[in-house]
C-alpha cells in the first residue's frame, strides 16, 4: 500500500518527465525548422543577389578630353610637403602636423615649366599650356578639374 505522500511524489515525477519530453520534442522541431530556413535562404542567396535591377554599365572614369589637352605634355614630380595653407612646418611627418593649417599636402613640381602645385594626382593639369593658363602670372598652379560644373 502506497502512502498519499508517495503518490504525490510519483505524480510530480511523471509530470516532470512529460514536461521534459515535450520540451525536448519542441526544441528538436524548432531546430529542424531553423536549419531548413537557413538552408533555403542560402540556396536562394546563391541563385539571386537580392536585387531586381538590371546591371548598369559603368562610365569611364577618365575625364573627357578637353580642347586644352593638346599641347606639351607635362610631368609632375613630388618636391616635398607643406601645410595646405602654405605654412612651413618643422613637424611634418609627426602626428598632428599642420592640424590648424588644413593638414599636410604634397607639393609637386612640373617638368618642363618649373611650376608648382599642391593638387592631388587627379587634379594636375595635363599640358604645359593649360598649367600656365591656370597659373596666370604666378608660379603656383591651382587644381584643374575640367569636368566639374
Amino acid at each position: 500500500m502506497t502512502t498519499p505522500k508517495r503518490r504525490t511524489t510519483t505524480r510530480i515525477r511523471e509530470a516532470a518527465r512529460r514536461v521534459r519530453t515535450i520540451a525536448t520534442w519542441t526544441l528538436t522541431v524548432c531546430s529542424a525548422l531553423l536549419w531548413v530556413l537557413l538552408i533555403t535562404i542560402g540556396i536562394v542567396g546563391m541563385i539571386t543577389d537580392g536585387t531586381d535591377e538590371k546591371p548598369t554599365t559603368q562610365a569611364s572614369t577618365s575625364p573627357t578630353p578637353q580642347p586644352s589637352d593638346t599641347g606639351t605634355p607635362i610631368q609632375w614630380q613630388p618636391a616635398g610637403q607643406t601645410c595646405a595653407d602654405g605654412w612651413p612646418s618643422h613637424s611634418i611627418g609627426k602626428r598632428g602636423a599642420c592640424s590648424h593649417h588644413g593638414g599636410v599636402v604634397t607639393v609637386y613640381e612640373s617638368t618642363p615649366g618649373n611650376l608648382t602645385t599642391r593638387c592631388h594626382r587627379y587634379g594636375h593639369p595635363k599640358t604645359l599650356e593649360r598649367a600656365r593658363q591656370l597659373a596666370g602670372s604666378t608660379r603656383n598652379v591651382p587644381c584643374d578639374f575640367p569636368d566639374s560644373p
